[in-house]
């Protein structure tokens, strides 16, 4: 069952507009997303945020809303409630799904300690739930039991930004070269270790696979409420703390905060190699990083890498800035 106002919202997007009124309903559009179309929507004296979802193999609209779903069954307050999913696409041409608004702050660049207190707790309850509670949840987006897979994803972003690269940037070989060298630190990494990453020997947590700040949402009461689940479902822990650690919205917290929140994470007591794959972790995520900026420096001069229902404006000055930044941060981890 879908909201009576969906149709208006579809209107709004239909028109591309950023405001639309129309039978008692306030329909506003969010900017900011990289990926989807977020409106706010007002009536009858209430808030619900409505998110239209790009249409793949990852089903984001329904991991989002079984993901939010869980969390109230779970009686956990690090999310919005949901209301209702549609994948008809019959009255608007995408996925939706509805929540309430999240009224408070996004967070970042830096965090208060407090602030950074609230969000561990959020990510402490987020990892209480177990996959035997909820089996209907998938497995997260980008969680892929395997570090070889990591590998070959580097790979393919060397060879598809790399030559751009190499050919439009004054430094850009050697950019490439250095990429390249991050790549092969990798790949010796992985054939060395002896822990894995398998499904079967991970102390399985529901995990967002997006530690984006902007998605952590402050709230007046001192609690910290995540939007935006549409990566989520079961995956590895000790991934999800690096990624907290090295996602590209951190970069502006305290070296003592980083110290401060790895040590203070609370490992499952069922996951004996969580520090062993938290080491190799640190180095992909790091690594990929890298790579990911690379892409989005891509975009900022050609256009979409994909279809996206929103998009970022993005500064080519300043990301390729942060490309630098972001290679010296994966050299400085691999040592």
């Amino acid at each position: 069952m879908t909201g009576p106002w969906l149709h208006i919202v579809a209107a709004a997007h239909a028109a591309q507009a950023l405001s639309w009124i129309a039978d008692g309903v306030t329909v506003q559009r969010v900017t900011g997303g990289n990926n989807n179309a977020l409106y706010r929507v007002e009536t009858d004296g209430q808030a619900y945020a409505c998110k239209l979802c790009v249409a793949d193999e990852r089903r984001r609209a329904w991991r989002e809303y079984e993901s939010l779903r869980a969390l109230s069954m779970a009686g956990l307050d690090i999310a919005p409630e949901p209301l209702w999913l549609d994948e008809s696409c019959q009255i608007v041409p995408y996925p939706a799904v509805a929540y309430r608004w999240q009224p408070g702050e996004p967070l970042g660049p830096s965090l208060t300690d407090a602030q950074l207190v609230a969000l561990l707790a959020s990510v402490q309850w987020m990892h209480s739930l177990r996959p035997q509670d909820y089996p209907d949840l998938p497995d997260s987006i980008f969680h892929w039991f395997d570090f070889s897979r990591y590998v070959s994803e580097l790979e393919l972003l060397l060879n598809q930004y790399g030559p751009w690269l190499a050919a439009t940037d004054p430094d850009g070989s050697h950019l490439r070269d250095r990429l390249a060298q991050l790549v092969d630190s990798c790949m010796r990494l992985i054939a060395t270790t002896r822990v894995k990453p398998d499904r079967a020997c991970v102390a399985l947590r529901l995990c967002r696979a997006d530690t984006n700040l902007a998605n952590a949402i402050w709230g007046c009461d001192g609690k910290i409420r995540w939007v935006d689940w549409e990566y989520s479902g079961w995956g590895d822990p000790a991934l999800e703390l690096a990624e907290t650690r090295w996602h590209a919205s951190m970069t502006e917290l305290r070296q003592e905060q980083y110290i401060w929140l790895r040590q203070n994470y609370r490992r499952p007591t069922d996951d004996d190699s969580f520090e062993a794959r938290l080491a190799v972790w640190d180095r992909l995520i790091t690594t990929r990083w890298a790579f990911l900026i690379l892409r989005a420096l891509w975009s900022a001069h050609n256009g979409p890498d994909r279809l996206r229902l929103s998009q970022l404006a993005l500064d080519p000055i300043q990301l390729h800035a942060r490309f630098i930044r972001f290679i010296e941060r994966a050299e400085h981890v691999a040592g």
